[in-house]
């Protein structure tokens, strides 16, 4: 997909391809500084969210628009773990291994590097200039307006995009399925200034966002837990690196 390579190379503000029926958007995200972690006064915050630390992320990557749906991951793996199936729901019941392996097909497929966001690329994002534990606010009524969470979902995965998106562009950042990191940052304490990447493992790594069976306290944007294949409710959401 040689005018993939080149809309990277370019900074295109958006990229598309397509595999199959499927289709795959991804938005720039420039680079910029945050405060990573949680407010000590932030209500639900876990010892694991804290001290907060400044961080820059120094170079722009693309992030998916939309979490992986069912037809982009049948598209390449050919196969479909979700419980609750239609093409534009977001693929959950996906173990971590799977998560990896989606990625590494799909970079074979497109010849660009695609991969998981790193916790600190995917709060960064996440938040999207934001502080407040959600990026529309901080009650439950900000966030029934942009995610799917047990309040509101019915006890099911949702299709993707039907909610109001992030200041980039992102929807479901939180709620609907549990999205892996590359890695996990064990300690904040010790976390980089600049473009930290935490201990990556072959089985397991942060799960961020929340999920739909999840309470609000769960889908704060600094919320972190740790992927268990035992829990249906991951997806994934791929990221380019350039």
């Amino acid at each position: 997909m040689a005018d993939l390579r080149k809309s990277i190379a370019a900074g295109d503000p958006v990229l598309r391809f397509g595999i199959g029926p499927a289709t795959w958007v991804l938005v720039r995200i420039p680079g910029g500084k945050f405060l990573m972690g949680t407010p000590l006064a932030e209500a639900g915050r876990e010892d694991s969210e804290i001290p907060p630390r400044e961080v820059t992320i120094s170079k722009a990557f693309y992030l998916a628009k939309y979490e992986t749906t069912q037809e982009e991951y049948i598209a390449v793996m050919h196969e479909n773990p979700s419980g609750l199936k239609g093409d534009n729901l977001a693929v959950d019941q996906v173990r971590y291994t799977d998560a990896l392996g989606y990625c590494r097909r799909l970079s074979e497929m497109t010849g660009v590097n695609v991969t998981l966001p790193t916790e600190a690329q995917w709060e960064y994002a996440a938040r999207a200039g934001t502080a407040t534990p959600y990026y529309s606010g901080s009650t439950d009524r900000d966030l029934q307006r942009i995610a799917w969470y047990r309040a509101n979902s019915g006890d099911s995965v949702h299709a993707v995009g039907t909610k109001e998106p992030n200041a980039w562009g992102l929807y479901d950042m939180l709620g609907n399925v549990y999205e892996p990191c590359i890695d996990y940052i064990v300690s904040f304490d010790k976390l980089a200034p600049v473009d930290p990447v935490g201990a990556r493992f072959p089985t397991h790594s942060a799960a961020r966002g929340g999920a739909w069976m999840q309470p609000a306290e769960r889908l704060r944007a600094g919320s972190r837990s740790v992927t268990n294949d035992m829990f249906g409710g991951m997806g994934i959401r791929i990221a380019i690196v350039p």
